[in-house]
């Protein structure tokens, strides 16, 4: 382990470059895979899915994406009838964004596929057999003190908010296999 912060600093940008890599490619495998133009489509999916109603502003500042960028995508996924925009009843300048029945396929669909889709998962898993569990969820919750230094809490903890419609999908899922 190097002390020299310049290239601790490099190192690390190179991991996370890495882990970037691989995850894209895994997600536009995905996105592919549901129709969808690119994986940064899968992301607003999943962001609706979880925030029915969410304003384009807001998409943007969860993915990390300019708002010109995702008025684009939604427009491309309501032609493909996967999304629904409304005007906000208290200010008509806002527009939200809402899952349609086709984009609720599409999120099952994606959840279905998870985590063996992902090449992370196979890689937590050996980090769980090498180190330990624990190990592993230490890694994860440093993972996340470096996110929301990073990018603030808001923009990370979106996710945690919604962990509840997450559970919901599964058993919508598990519900709907033991028919």
């Amino acid at each position: 382990m190097y002390q020299n912060p310049m290239i601790m600093t490099l190192e690390t940008l190179n991991n996370i470059r890495a882990i970037s890599a691989i995850n894209k490619e895994d997600l536009e495998r995905i996105a592919t895979r549901l129709n969808l133009d690119s994986s940064i489509q899968l992301n607003i999916l999943w962001i609706v899915y979880c925030n029915e109603g969410v304003r384009i502003t807001t998409i943007a500042e969860w993915t990390f994406w300019h708002t010109s960028s995702i008025v684009i995508h939604v427009k491309k996924m309501m032609e493909k009838g996967y999304v629904s925009i409304e005007k906000s009843d208290l200010d008509g300048r806002v527009v939200n964004v809402y899952l349609t029945e086709q984009g609720r396929e599409r999120i099952k669909r994606y959840y279905e596929m998870i985590p063996s889709a992902f090449h992370i998962t196979k890689a937590l898993d050996a980090m769980s057999k090498k180190y330990s569990p624990t190990i592993t969820m230490l890694f994860r919750e440093l993972l996340e003190f470096v996110s929301m230094e990073l990018q603030g809490e808001e923009k990370i903890h979106w996710f945690k908010e919604n962990v509840h419609k997450i559970k919901e999908l599964e058993d919508e899922i598990i519900l709907a296999q033991n028919k």
